[in-house]
């Protein structure tokens, strides 16, 4: 492998990394608090199976997607020993973990549905970090193969987002609003703000007052201050919040006896 390949292939696993840690918080920080949460409780209202069964298959993706990338990087690495069988296992393990939860997506599961779709746009950004490896190594056949394939899983993603945010889902609306709202120029900065306000609504309803100040951050870095939906995720955040001094109305007359009572 020439200096330029070991550059490339460098800058791949760069990006690959980044793409990963991107995936972590989307996909596990943000339901850190539930899972927090479930293990402190009692048994009697930990999660329902079907939800436990889908977070094992996003843990199973996850340790096939990392080892496939490990055996890559190895093939693609001298001196490295390895063969390809590895790879070919953890990628065929990959796309049976995807064909399940599109499968259960598509019976009407809104967790399996937000987990495909967050599985797909993780890998449409190492599709795009390997395209760019491959670009400044001079392979342009492998950027267009690589180019599709971002374009594929980006549309995969954003179809099961949408599944799930059309249920309800206030991490599914979340997560396609962040990814619609870096797009430059916005194509559509109405649905943007209307999937925000879902998932600061919808997180607000279920108790996660902390994800609900995080999304309507997000959204206030994301849509135009003049937007009204800004004003209404407002709301649904301080409307059961009391300030700390209430402002009320003195009278000129008790303003002097208010000053001697506050200062001794």
């Amino acid at each position: 492998m020439n200096d330029v390949s070991r550059k490339a292939v460098a800058r791949w696993l760069a990006g690959v990394v980044a793409a990963t840690l991107w995936w972590a918080p989307a996909a596990h920080s943000s339901g850190s608090a539930h899972r927090v949460t479930h293990s402190a409780e009692p048994a009697a209202v930990a999660s329902p199976p079907a939800d436990a069964e889908i977070e094992g298959l996003k843990q199973r993706h996850e340790a096939a997607f990392l080892m496939a990338l490990k055996e890559q990087s190895c093939l693609m690495t001298r001196g490295c020993a390895t063969d390809e069988g590895r790879m070919l296992d953890a990628l065929e393990t990959c796309k049976r973990v995807e064909a399940d939860l599109a499968s259960r997506a598509d019976s009407g599961s809104r967790e399996a549905a937000l987990a495909r779709g967050l599985i797909a746009l993780r890998l449409a950004e190492s599709h795009s970090s390997r395209s760019l490896a491959e670009a400044e190594a001079q392979f342009p056949g492998a950027v267009v193969v690589l180019r599709r394939r971002w374009a594929q899983e980006t549309q995969v993603g954003e179809r099961y987002l949408s599944m799930a945010a059309q249920r309800g889902h206030p991490r599914a609306c979340l997560a396609l609003a962040e990814h619609l709202g870096a797009r430059v120029p916005q194509p559509e900065p109405n649905l943007v703000s209307h999937l925000f306000l879902c998932a600061v609504t919808g997180l607000d309803a279920q108790g996660d007052r902390a994800g609900a100040i995080g999304a309507f951050a997000k959204m206030r870095a994301t849509v135009p201050s003049t937007d009204p939906l800004l004003l209404g995720a407002h709301v649904v955040i301080y409307r059961s919040q009391a300030p700390e001094r209430p402002w009320r109305q003195v009278e000129p007359a008790d303003a002097m006896s208010i000053r001697k009572a506050a200062i001794p």
